[in-house]
């Protein structure tokens, strides 16, 4: 077990130097966000030219807070952060989390230097630091947080990630589709915590489940290998890799002063250890989805229902080019839609075509039950409706009762099951709140949604290769 930073996330104090009296100012936004979030220790500001912001006393220096302070947010011009460290010292300070910048990731000597004095100074005094240049922990069940609008409830994925705007990107679109997080951290140039001792606490983590890291380089690559496989093998790690190109790599040297290294040599770590690799925030977003709510599986076969004709081929070209199968109908299972609908039983096809079925007995929601049910398939996708069909007269309701039949399938099969809800076309905002209801009743249910079958299907080849690579570690150990 690696659970010796568990005190990061465990403050029963925070002061915020540099606190300001300015709603613009990120110093005021530490502050407010602490005093807000349900962070149930104590809150202080330090200001020497202010008595009092938000309520709470401001404090001339650090050394001037008659209790005990655990952990430390610095909003104050990176010259005087030494003297802050000194300060911290001597009041017993365990954590520095270093939101200040203009350290080494400017390029300039003299910067570089002085962060490694902060660094000399903090590892004297027995102080962890976060960062510099970073936006520092989220961690929704002791109310710390960097960002208003995070949800409050916390979940079972964890995320490290050098930027803080990717963080924030991240938390943003993951939560709107029902991803939770355990812990986020935010690190920055990581002068002295960084994302191999994150990955190495997250591996031991009882309140995670599933990791996620955006990386723009590393200063000890072996360690970070070392630490992913030990991570992998106790659970799924999702890395982005910033810095992929010759101007990637040159715009992460001025952002956090990191390595960024070959992707080459990136792709064959990740492969090495098992963590799946992706390309975007986008791609990232999809992984936690799918490895949050999906059933585990080994199998490629997809069954697909929903859409129009258009759609429907669209989608099978989508699949089968993400490297899933789209298999013709089995013989059992034809028969079965005869049965259903004499007219209609050889006209299904897989995918389904919505339009084909209209007026009949014969439902996509019937089709996809004996999807279901079928040995023949490992995946299911399901187009919730058209854009266009929430305009007709009924149409809310229709597309609401077919979604509803979807989940009540997904709630009772083994399969993992992806559901549709693409909302760019919609028209008005009655319809866009039906996406957003929709997609409540799926988070609600536990099924994993998605914007376009595109996105779904390359999560789904992800999350099927994940398990069957896991599967064939394991059989070799």
């Amino acid at each position: 077990m690696s659970l010796e930073l568990d005190y990061l996330f465990h403050p029963r104090s925070i002061a915020v130097v540099g606190a300001s009296t300015d709603p613009q100012q990120q110093g005021h936004s530490f502050l407010k966000l602490h005093l807000n979030n349900g962070f149930k220790g104590k809150v202080y500001a330090v200001n020497p030219k202010a008595k009092e912001i938000l309520g709470v006393t401001s404090y001339s220096s650090l050394l001037d807070i008659p209790e005990e302070v655990d952990y430390v947010i610095s909003c104050i011009p990176s010259g005087v952060v030494p003297q802050l460290i000194d300060e911290a010292s001597r009041k017993g300070v365990k954590v520095v989390h270093l939101y200040t910048a203009r350290f080494s990731e400017t390029g300039r000597q003299e910067d570089a230097q002085l962060e490694q004095e902060v660094l000399r100074r903090a590892r004297a005094s027995g102080i962890r630091v976060i960062g510099p240049n970073c936006m520092g922990i989220y961690y929704a069940r002791e109310g710390l947080v960097f960002m208003d609008g995070f949800p409050k409830e916390s979940g079972p994925v964890a995320m490290l990630s050098q930027s803080g705007g990717n963080a924030v990107e991240l938390i943003s679109a993951a939560s709107t589709r029902g991803v939770r997080f355990s812990k986020v951290i935010s690190y920055g140039n990581a002068v002295d915590l960084n994302e191999a001792d994150f990955l190495d606490y997250l591996a031991d983590d009882p309140e995670t489940r599933v990791i996620c890291a955006s990386i723009e380089g590393t200063k000890d690559g072996r360690r970070l290998f070392q630490v992913l496989k030990r991570c992998t093998g106790q659970k799924p790690v999702v890395i982005m890799k910033a810095g992929r190109t010759g101007a990637g790599a040159k715009a992460v040297a001025s952002h956090t002063a990191s390595l960024a290294g070959s992707q080459q040599v990136w792709e064959a770590m990740c492969r090495q250890a098992g963590a799946v690799l992706v390309s975007s925030l986008e791609e990232q977003a999809d992984a936690l989805v799918t490895l949050h709510f999906l059933k585990p599986t080994v199998g490629v076969r997809v069954g697909i229902v929903g859409g129009s004709g258009g759609r429907s081929v669209a989608s099978a070209d989508q699949c089968e080019e993400a490297g899933l199968k789209v298999i013709p109908l089995p013989e059992d299972l034809r028969k079965k839609l005869r049965d259903e609908s004499p007219l209609l039983g050889d006209w299904v096809s897989n995918p389904t075509d919505t339009s084909i079925l209209g007026g009949s007995s014969l439902t996509v929601c019937k089709v996809l039950a004996m999807m279901a049910e079928h040995p023949d398939f490992d995946i299911l996708i399901a187009h919730a409706g058209e854009s266009f069909g929430l305009g007709r007269p009924g149409g809310v309701q229709r597309v609401l009762q077919t979604l509803d039949s979807y989940l009540a399938i997904g709630r009772s099969t083994a399969k993992p099951m992806a559901i549709i809800l693409g909302d760019s076309l919609v028209e008005n905002e009655r319809q866009r709140e039906t996406i957003v209801e929709m997609r409540r009743r799926c988070i609600e249910a536990g099924v994993a949604t998605f914007p376009t079958v595109s996105r779904a299907a390359r999560a789904l080849r992800m999350f099927g290769d994940y398990f069957r690579h896991r599967a064939e570690a394991d059989s070799f150990k």
